[in-house]
């Protein structure tokens, strides 16, 4: 697209300016947001239309899901194998999203899915009263709209930049989806730094959310979500399975959940 020609304009003193247009900033204060509101309408509108999540019928097939955007700094083939065949011998079906397959996209239609167990190996941008995750997809120009929405930011992580999801796009840009109780493992770092991204999956209709609440090795991060997930399919409850699983012997980060303690697989 050709570049836009520029006009020349005269200028105005400063006096001219204010008597030609004294209320200019304040109505254009006003465009902006009315541009920005309208975007917003029109995106949810079309998320809520065209997004599966608006179907109102639960899958009752097990399902689980192993989204593993880490892959791409950190991979771990033998965790993905582990945990695949764990969840296969107790009957699950396994979705598995892996490095770029991990995308803005899966996040926004992932209640829609009826995973009952999601396992999120992903690294973790945490900030005050933030957790976000980052996906496996490499930043460049796009998620404008959702970037001014709050939903998306873009975060490096050794010296590359990524975009991550936010607790707003988990509860604002899903449409009418729900988790069905679901419970969500966070096999990351910070994931429970603060409670932001674990309230906004329970609101979503999620049973609990398991998550660390410091740094951790993620060796040993994944080594503790295969103890973890073991348990769960052994029968135990989300508060037996997190007292069952080792604790982190290097940082002293706590296992812990959030939502209902009593919720089984």
């Amino acid at each position: 697209m050709g570049k836009a020609r520029r006009k020349r304009v005269k200028k105005l003193d400063k006096n001219e300016r204010i008597r030609k247009f004294p209320r200019f900033d304040f109505l254009l204060i006003i465009i902006i947001g009315l541009v920005i509101a309208t975007i917003a309408t029109l995106y949810i509108g079309i998320n809520l239309t065209s997004n599966p999540s608006t179907n109102t019928s639960y899958e009752s097939e097990l399902k689980a899901a192993i989204i593993d955007s880490l892959y791409i700094m950190d991979p771990n083939q033998d965790f993905l194998i582990k945990a695949n065949q764990a969840l296969s011998n107790s009957g699950f079906k396994v979705d598995m999203y892996v490095g770029d397959d991990v995308t803005v996209e899966l996040f926004r239609v992932l209640p829609s899915l009826s995973y009952k167990l999601i396992i999120l190996r992903a690294h973790t941008a945490y900030e005050p009263n933030l957790v976000a995750f980052f996906t496996g997809t490499y930043a460049d120009s796009e998620y404008f709209t959702e970037q001014i929405m709050g939903w998306v930011r873009i975060r490096k992580v050794e010296g590359k930049r990524f975009y991550a999801v936010t607790p707003s796009l988990i509860e604002e840009a899903t449409g009418y989806a729900k988790f069905h109780g679901s419970i969500i493992i966070v096999d990351s770092c910070y994931g429970l730094n603060s409670k932001s991204m674990a309230k906004a999956f329970i609101h979503k209709g999620a049973s609990a959310y398991i998550a660390w609440d410091k740094g951790v090795y993620s060796n040993y991060s994944d080594y503790a979500t295969l103890e973890l997930i073991n348990h769960l399919l052994n029968g135990k409850t989300v508060k037996q399975a997190v007292s069952l699983t080792t604790k982190d012997p290097d940082f002293g980060s706590v296992l812990s959940y959030y939502g209902n303690g009593n919720a089984r697989i």
